[in-house]
C-alpha cells in the first residue's frame, strides 16, 4: 500500500516537471546557400547562410480572462527574430551544416576557418577562408 502510494507521488512529480519546462521552439531550415570566391590575394573564401522559417508569434485571445498558465506561456515564448538564445542556436546548425556543404562543393578540402558571422532576422551567414 506504501508503495503503491509512493509510486503515485513519483508519477504525479515527474508528470508536473515535465508540463512546467518551457516548449524549445524548433528551428526549421527554409533555405541555405554556400557562395564562394577568390580574394585579391588569391586566397579561396566562403560565404555560408542559413535561413529559417519564421515563428510564428503567439497570440493571446483578449475576449476572454487569461489564466496564469497561459500568461506564463506567453511570457516564455521565444522567436528567432527577438531570441539571443534562439539565434546562437541556429549559428551551431549553421556551423554543422557548414562541413557537409563544403564537401559537397568540393571545396576546402584542406581545412577551413570561419572568420565573420553576421546575423539578419531569421538567417545566419558564416564566412571563412580555406587553410
Amino acid at each position: 500500500m506504501v508503495l503503491r502510494y509512493l509510486f503515485v507521488i513519483a508519477i504525479v512529480g515527474l508528470l508536473a516537471s515535465c508540463a512546467s519546462q518551457p516548449d524549445e521552439p524548433e528551428l526549421i531550415i527554409e533555405k541555405q546557400s554556400f557562395h564562394k570566391r577568390l580574394s585579391p590575394t588569391g586566397d579561396k573564401e566562403f560565404a555560408f547562410i542559413v535561413t529559417v522559417q519564421a515563428t510564428p508569434r503567439m497570440e493571446l485571445d483578449s475576449s476572454k480572462p487569461i489564466s496564469r498558465r497561459e500568461l506564463k506561456r506567453f511570457a516564455e515564448f521565444e522567436r528567432i527574430e527577438d531570441s539571443p538564445s534562439l539565434k546562437l542556436k541556429l549559428e551551431e546548425q549553421a556551423v554543422a551544416l557548414l562541413k557537409p556543404a563544403l564537401i559537397e562543393a568540393d571545396y576546402c578540402n584542406a581545412g577551413h576557418k570561419i572568420t565573420d558571422v553576421y546575423w539578419r532576422q531569421r538567417s545566419v551567414q558564416l564566412r571563412g577562408r580555406c587553410l
